[in-house]
């Protein structure tokens, strides 16, 4: 018998204009600011995973306040400012939204 379990996990998207395809099992639960490898900037995000829950391919982008964002963009959550003063929003592309 397997017992069921859940545990938080981390992922990073760049702050580079771009959609980032990530494999989840929930949505996002905290959102901050991060530095992906050595100087690459990004906003992480906290998910929870489950052994038994199939993953879904979920597309993810980070917009700058005052950007323009997709009408299929579902507002994830937004980081405190970064070193730079500079606040960053993480949005979901929906492909059959909008």
């Amino acid at each position: 018998m397997t017992t069921s379990y859940k545990q938080m996990f981390r992922y990073a998207v760049p702050i580079d204009d771009n959609p980032h395809l990530l494999r989840l099992a929930a949505d996002p639960v905290k959102v901050a600011t991060c530095t992906i490898g050595t100087m690459t900037p990004g906003v992480e995000f906290w998910a929870e995973w489950r052994h038994d829950v199939q993953l879904a391919e979920r597309t993810f982008q980070v917009f700058g306040t005052g950007h323009p964002v997709p009408v299929n963009a579902i507002h994830r959550g937004t980081a405190e400012r970064d070193m730079h003063g500079l606040v960053w929003h993480l949005y979901e592309l929906e492909p059959n939204r909008g």
